[in-house]
């Protein structure tokens, strides 16, 4: 098992490595508009390529049909989701790029079709008999029973959207996801289930690009396969609780958006200069090469954490 582990990240590596290079030999350019609000920032960004997702998702695609686990569920569903998710993003990258004022689709749509993309592979782990429909927390569990679809519906959408979130400057989601991805291994391991390394290594090669100053973007194609891989992985080994603790700095990316948006809309006040967190902090000159090492130490850290206090 770990020479088969070692062999897909390897290749993995290997083949979106080429695929990164072959994708911006033909998209040069992306017409993505930067944010009116972020253009004191991130103006030279202008341009740059959103195809950084796309390539890791085809790379961890490509090298998975020859993965003789690609049956077991552990494998395959992780992967299903981040097709079907990324497929959802990258619509809404399409659009951003052929629209001027770079939106894509709206918030409320965009939702749906999350939701959708979560229900169909909620009832496709069901119908293969791989839905626990209880909770694990330390020595505790929780069954929930018909309750649990709708807890595992809802526990998709935020690690797509936490992800999509946190997506905001170079190496910062995907350097911040590479500690969740390691504890998925590890986790799998213990608990003696199948696994993959075809992510982690995709990953690796798209951090090659992406680092700052980044050749190429995930974009939103890639964030949400990122998040659903991570939350369906989590599912299916009975680790929710562990993996939401894990991903601690998706949920302070994701809860300054909710407590801006809300201080806007009910009291009509910004509790941020702007939000998410990352951006504040760009806002108030840190420099962002900063930000990104913090941040994604802190990412570490929080993993380290849950693997250390949630046996």
């Amino acid at each position: 098992m770990p020479d088969r582990l070692f062999l897909l990240l390897g290749c993995s590596f290997a083949v979106t490595f080429v695929l990164s290079k072959v994708l911006l030999s033909v998209v040069q350019v992306s017409r993505i508009a930067i944010k009116p609000e972020l253009a004191a920032t991130q103006a030279a960004k202008q341009g740059t390529p959103v195809i950084g997702g796309l390539a890791f998702s085809m790379g961890t695609l490509g090298v998975s049909v020859f993965d003789p686990m690609l049956g077991e569920s552990g494998v395959l569903f992780p992967l299903a989701g981040l097709l079907l998710f990324g497929l959802v993003g990258f619509l809404d990258d399409k659009l951003k790029d052929h629209n001027e004022n770079g939106d894509g689709l709206s918030s409320v749509f965009k939702l749906v079709l999350q939701a959708q993309a979560a229900s169909i592979l909620l009832i496709l782990m069901t119908s293969y008999g791989v839905i626990d429909t209880s909770v694990a927390f330390g020595p505790f569990t929780l069954h929930l029973g018909k309750l649990y679809y709708v807890f595992a519906l809802l526990y998709i959408l935020y690690f797509v959207n936490a992800v999509n979130i946190t997506d905001g400057l170079d190496a910062l989601a995907g350097g911040s996801s590479l500690p969740l991805l390691m504890l998925l291994v590890i986790l799998s391991f213990r608990h003696g289930s199948s696994t993959s390394t075809a992510l982690l290594g995709s990953l690796l090669a798209f951090l090659y690009f992406n680092l700052r100053p980044a050749r190429y973007f995930m974009g939103d194609c890639g964030s949400h396969g990122l998040g659903a891989y991570i939350a369906l992985s989590a599912i299916l080994l009975k680790t929710e609780v562990v993996v939401f603790f894990a991903g601690g700095l998706f949920l302070v990316e994701l809860a300054t958006s909710l407590i801006q948006i809300i201080a806007i809309r009910k009291f009509g006040r910004k509790v941020f200069v702007i939000a998410p967190l990352h951006h504040a902090y760009e806002m108030k000159g840190v420099k962002e090469t900063k930000i990104v090492m913090v941040f994604t130490l802190a990412s570490w850290l929080f993993s380290s954490f849950a693997l250390m206090v949630f046996r």
